[in-house]
């Protein structure tokens, strides 16, 4: 199996927790839940571009790299993830990214980062990402050492959105959005560490040890799920079969072509990592077996046992890194945000 893209894994996981929201009841504790994480994502990779596409905007050599959600492994099978990664002959320059508004105030012990209003009042408590940012320098440097590299690591937390900062320790490494050239700029000008050679081997090392995170099925939602099948992309209600390829919306009376791909997708992301044919046949209102068979070789999927025992299992890297199961996910969610706006 080839690498599996980043971007397709984000893509991915943003449409398994926004397909949870659209099945889960509104009274489902965790449904609320997955509404957070589902909106602390979105701002999360808004933040991300807005950091990378200014990063960008720098002169900077040709060979200096630009790594983003980039996930290594250390040992025991546990792995760490950085937001973005600059790789340049000065060294490596580890950003984490955070997009949080208002009055913030870094806390020292225990170590968080405070969210307060006008009064001072606590509205919300974080993890301190100084404290992340200096897990993860560790955490990159015992990697590079177990790949063979020695190469200085520095760190900074940019906040994409420029909050107003209200106590923070003197020359902590935080940044806002309106800083970050002339950090990049100061990185680039330190003394020289590596050459060309030396920052390819070890971009294309990164590259190839990366492990994208693809938590699925997600846990949690398979025994809250009341919605499994196709659902109206403008109201989100059930669908009914009116053709072959046709399904009505009883609410908004909008028709859907051929919802199949997307419902299938929501199973494997929120429900199970397996699908026999009759669940499908049941899921979709299909009458035959063969028309079930012939969707599911629409996606990446591994067959499994022989006859009535068959079924089609998922393997979630292959998904994440499949073109037309990125086109379908990437269809819905613009669909979803168009409706949104």
């Amino acid at each position: 199996m080839g690498k599996v893209s980043t971007q397709g894994a984000a893509l991915l996981m943003e449409f398994a927790l926004a397909q949870a929201v659209e099945r889960l009841p509104a009274w489902e504790p965790i449904r609320s839940e997955k509404v957070q994480s589902l909106n602390n994502l979105r701002a999360g990779m808004a933040g991300e571009k807005r950091i990378y596409e200014t990063i960008l905007s720098v002169k900077m050599h040709d060979e200096a790299a630009i790594l983003q959600d980039m996930a290594l492994p250390l040992m025991a099978g546990s792995t760490f993830q950085m937001d973005l990664v600059l790789v340049a002959k000065s060294g490596i320059l580890l950003i984490e990214s955070k997009q949080i508004a208002g009055r913030l105030r870094f806390h020292p012990v225990p170590a968080e980062l405070r969210k307060v209003d006008e009064d001072g009042k606590i509205q919300a408590v974080y993890d301190c990402p100084v404290a992340q940012l200096s897990e993860q320098q560790q955490n990159l440097h015992q990697w590079l050492t177990m790949a063979g590299y020695q190469v200085p690591v520095y760190g900074a937390v940019v906040f994409a959105n420029n909050p107003v900062i209200e106590e923070i320790k003197q020359n902590a490494p935080v940044y806002k959005m309106r800083e970050v050239r002339n950090l990049i700029r100061r990185h680039l000008v330190r003394q020289p560490v590596m050459d060309t050679g030396e920052i390819r081997a070890l971009e294309k090392s990164m590259r190839l040890d990366a492990r994208p995170y693809l938590p699925f099925p997600l846990k949690g939602i398979h025994s809250a799920v009341g919605r499994l099948g196709p659902l109206c992309l403008y109201c989100s209600e059930p669908l009914q079969r009116h053709s072959q390829r046709n399904w009505l919306c009883a609410k908004c009376k909008r028709r859907e072509k051929d919802p199949g791909l997307v419902t299938l997708l929501a199973w494997f992301l929120l429900v199970r990592k397996t699908i026999r044919p009759r669940e499908v046949m049941i899921l979709l209102e299909l009458k035959s077996h063969e028309s079930a068979r012939g969707l599911l070789a629409r996606l990446p999927l591994i067959k499994i046992g022989k006859g009535k025992a068959v079924e089609y299992m998922a393997d979630y890297g292959q998904l994440a890194q499949s073109d037309d199961v990125i086109k379908v996910v990437k269809a819905w969610l613009a669909g979803k945000e168009a409706i949104r706006q």
